[in-house]
C-alpha cells in the first residue's frame, strides 16, 4: 500500500512540475528551457530505485496528453523521459557515488557529465523524434527544439536533483541554533541581492551577475552542499520570474533566447559552486573522522593498558609468593594463577595480531573437512576445565555436522563467542550452545540470558573496538576486537555471523552459518588428526641447542628442557651458535629469528649447508615473535622444520620436538 501511495504522489508531483515547466515553452509547446521534472525523476530513481518508473511514465504521459500532441507522441515522450531518469540513475549509481554524488567534488563533475549531459540527450532525442514522426514538428524546427529540450532537462537535473537528494538525506550533524540563524540570514541576503539585481530596471544593462557569486560561495564554504543547493534554487526561481517579465540582464529580444541564456548561466553557477561545497564537506568529514580515530585510539590504548596491567600484576604477585613462601599449597595456587594469566596475555596478544591481519586482509585459512560439533565440545570442555563457568549453567545441543573450514580458526570463532557469553552472563545465568544443520547450512548458535545488547549498539557490534558502556572497574574486560575477528574468520571460510538481542538486560544470541559438507561426502573424523598424530607421549632424551639473544628467555627455556631430561646447550648469538652446533651436533636447534649480527634465517641456512659436518640432519625450530604468513614462508625457505610464535606453549614445543 505504501508503495502505491508513493507512486501516486510521485506521479502527481511530476505532473504539476511538468505543467509548470511547459508554461515556459517557446519554440514548441512540448519543449521548454525550464523543466524541473527531470530533476524530480532522477532524484526519485536514485532514492527509491527502478520501481518508481511507472510514476514517471504516467506523470510524463499526462503532462503531454493534456498539453499538445497525440496519444502516440505522448507515449513516446513519456518513454523518453522515463529512460532518461533510468539511464541517469544507472550511470550515477555505477560511476558517481549514487545518491551521495553531491558529497564528493569528483562525483559532482561525474554527475554533470553523465546525468545532466548524456542522459538528458536521450530524452531530447526520443522526444523530438516522436514529434517528427507524429507530424507535430518539422525537420527545420528539430534542431531548435532539441537544443531547448536538452538544455531545459540538463538545467532541471543540475538545479532540482541536488535539492531532492540533499533534503532527503538526513544531515550527519544538524546545525546548531546559531548556525541556523546564520544560514537563514545568508539565504535572505541571497534572495535580496538576487531580487535587486534581476528586478531593478536600472541594472538591466550592466553585467553584474558576478555579484551573486560571493554570497553563494560563502554559503558553500560555511554550510556545504544542502544549503548552497537551496540558495541556487532560490536564485534560479527569482531569475526565471524576472526574465519571464522581461526584466533582468538575461531578457533578450525573444523569450526563448532569454530562457536559454539564463539556464546556461545557472548551469555554470551549479557546476562552479556544488563541487566547492562538496570539497568543504569532504574536508570536514576527514577532520571529523580523524578526531574520531584519535579518540578511538586513546580509548583503545586505555583499555589495552588496563587489560595488560591486571594479568601482569597477578603474575608479579604470584612470582613473589613463589619466591617468598614455604607453603607448597600457596606456591601451587600462585603457579596456577601465573599460568592462567599468562594464557590470558597470550590470547590478548594473539587477538591483537589477528585483528591487525584482518584489517590488512592478510589472514590465511586452510579449508578442509572439520567436525563443527567436535570443535564446539572441545571449547566447552576447555571452559569447564578452566573453571571459567563458575556457577553458570551451560547446555550443549550438538549433532554430527561437518563443515569445510580451517580447524584452528573455527575453534577461534567458537571460543570467542563462548568467552563473550561467559563474560556477559551473571553468576547463576544460563548459556545455550547448539551446532546443527539448518536449511542446508551448518549453524552454530550461542545464546545467553546476560546483559544483552542495546539497540543503538546492535548494528555495529561487529565493528572494530566497539563495546557497550563499561564501568570503571571494566570487570567484563576485553578490547572490543573479538567479534570483529569472528565476523572476519566466518566470512573467510565462506560463512556469515549475525547478532540478535531484545535489548539491554535481555540476553543475546550469536548465529554463525558455515557451508555444510553432506554426510555422504564428509570425511570420517572420529578423532582429532592433530591430537592423534602428536599426542603428549614421552620423547627420548635429545641434544638441544638454544640460540636466543634474550637472556631470560634463553635461560628459562634451558631450565624447562633440562627438567624434561634433555641435554641442553645455549648460545646468545648466531655465530657462536653455529660453532657450538658443529661441536655438540644437536638433534634439535631452537633459533630466535631476531638475532643480532646475523638473523635466525641466515643461521638456519648455514646450518643446512653444514649438515655433513654435523653428523646428522638436526630439526630446526624457529621460536620467534614474528608470526605473519610471510614470516612462516621465509622460515620454511630458510630450512626450518617448524615455526612457533612466542610465547610458546611448552606442550606445543614438546609436540614439534617429537
Amino acid at each position: 500500500m505504501r508503495h502505491w501511495a508513493l507512486l501516486v504522489a510521485l506521479a502527481a508531483v511530476y505532473f504539476v512540475a511538468g505543467k509548470l515547466g511547459l508554461s515556459f515553452a517557446t519554440v514548441h509547446s512540448s519543449a521548454s528551457a525550464v523543466w524541473p521534472p527531470t530533476g524530480i525523476a532522477l532524484g526519485a530513481f536514485l532514492i527509491w530505485g527502478n520501481r518508481v518508473w511507472p510514476a514517471i511514465f504516467v506523470g510524463a504521459f499526462l503532462v503531454n496528453i493534456t498539453t499538445a500532441g497525440s496519444i502516440a507522441t505522448s507515449l513516446g515522450i513519456a518513454a523518453g523521459n522515463t529512460i532518461e531518469g533510468f539511464a541517469g540513475a544507472y550511470l550515477v549509481n555505477r560511476f558517481a557515488g549514487g545518491a551521495g554524488c553531491f558529497f564528493r567534488a569528483r562525483d559532482v563533475f561525474k554527475f554533470v557529465g553523465l546525468a545532466a549531459v548524456v542522459a538528458t540527450a536521450l530524452s531530447a532525442t526520443i522526444g523530438v523524434a516522436s514529434l517528427e514522426l507524429g507530424g507535430y514538428a518539422s525537420a527545420e524546427q528539430a534542431e531548435a527544439i532539441w537544443l531547448t529540450w536538452w538544455l531545459g532537462d540538463a538545467s532541471g537535473a543540475l538545479i532540482v536533483t541536488p535539492l531532492v537528494l540533499l533534503w532527503h538525506e538526513a544531515p550527519r550533524r544538524p546545525l546548531t541554533a546559531e548556525r541556523r540563524r546564520e544560514a537563514l540570514l545568508m539565504h535572505l541576503a541571497v534572495v535580496c541581492l538576487g531580487a535587486a539585481y534581476f528586478f531593478a530596471p536600472q541594472l538591466r544593462g550592466y553585467p553584474l551577475s558576478f555579484l551573486l557569486l560571493p554570497p553563494l560561495a560563502w554559503i558553500a564554504l560555511r554550510f556545504g552542499p544542502r544549503q548552497v543547493a537551496t540558495a541556487i534554487a532560490l536564485i534560479a526561481t527569482i531569475a526565471v520570474i524576472a526574465t519571464e517579465t522581461d526584466l533582468g540582464p538575461f531578457a533578450l529580444a525573444t523569450r526563448g533566447d532569454s530562457l536559454l541564456l539564463l539556464q546556461g548561466f545557472m548551469a555554470m553557477v551549479v557546476i562552479t559552486l556544488m563541487p566547492m561545497a562538496a570539497l568543504v564537506r569532504e574536508h570536514r568529514v576527514a577532520v571529523a573522522e580523524a578526531e574520531e580515530a584519535t579518540r578511538a585510539r586513546d580509548v583503545f590504548l586505555a583499555m589495552l593498558s588496563h587489560e595488560l596491567r591486571n594479568p601482569l600484576q597477578a603474575i608479579v604477585n604470584a612470582l613473589h609468593i613463589i619466591s617468598s613462601t614455604k607453603s607448597a599449597e600457596s606456591s601451587a595456587r600462585a603457579v596456577a594463577v601465573a599460568q592462567r594469566q599468562s594464557t590470558h596475555l597470550t590470547r590478548l596478544l594473539n587477538d591483537l595480531l589477528d585483528v591487525s591481519r584482518a584489517v590488512s586482509g592478510k589472514i590465511a585459512v586452510v579449508l578442509e573437512p572439520v567436525r563443527l560439533d567436535e570443535a564446539v565440545r572441545r571449547c566447552v570442555e576447555a571452559l569447564r576445565v578452566s573453571n571459567r563457568l563458575e556457577s553458570r549453567t551451560l547446555t550443549l545441543d550438538a549433532e554430527a555436522v561437518t563443515v569445510r573450514a580451517d580447524a584452528s580458526r573455527l575453534e577461534q570463532i567458537v571460543a570467542n563467542l563462548m568467552s563473550n557469553a561467559v563474560k556477559f552472563t551473571s553468576s547463576g545465568g544460563t548459556i545455550r550452545v547448539s551446532a546443527r544443520e539448518e536449511g542446508g547450512e551448518a549453524v552454530l548458535r550461542v545464546q545467553d540470558d546476560g546483559v544483552g545488547i542495546a539497540p543503538e549498539l546492535l548494528p555495529k557490534v561487529f565493528e572494530l573496538f566497539t563495546q557497550g558502556e563499561r564501568k570503571l572497574d571494566r570487570r567484563e574486560g576485553g578490547l572490543g576486537i573479538g567479534l570483529t575477528l569472528v565476523r572476519t574468520l566466518a566470512e573467510l571460510q565462506g560463512g556469515s555471523v549475525e547478532a540478535h538481542s531484545d535489548g539491554a538486560g535481555k540476553g543475546s544470541e550469536f548465529v554463525v552459518r558455515l557451508p555444510l559438507i553432506p554426510v555422504a561426502t564428509s570425511v570420517a573424523m572420529d578423532r582429532d588428526p592433530v591430537s592423534a598424530a602428536t599426542g603428549p607421549g614421552p620423547i627420548s632424551r635429545l641434544r638441544v641447542l638454544i640460540i636466543e639473544d634474550n637472556a631470560d628467555a634463553r635461560e628459562t627455556l634451558h631450565d624447562l628442557l633440562t627438567a624434561q631430561g634433555h641435554d641442553v646447550h645455549q648460545s646468545a648469538g648466531g655465530e657462536e651458535g653455529l660453532r657450538m652446533a658443529e661441536k655438540e651436533k644437536p638433534d634439535v636447534v631452537l633459533i630466535d629469528i631476531g638475532l643480532p649480527h646475523i638473523d635466525g634465517y641466515e643461521v638456519a641456512r648455514r646450518l643446512r649447508a653444514r649438515e655433513p659436518t654435523l653428523g646428522a640432519r638436526p630439526r630446526l625450530i624457529a621460536i620467534t615473535g614474528y608470526g605473519q604468513p610471510e614470516d612462516v614462508r621465509r622460515a620454511r625457505e630458510a630450512g626450518f622444520d617448524a615455526h612457533l610464535v612466542k610465547p610458546v606453549d611448552p606442550s606445543a614445543l614438546h609436540d614439534v620436538m617429537r
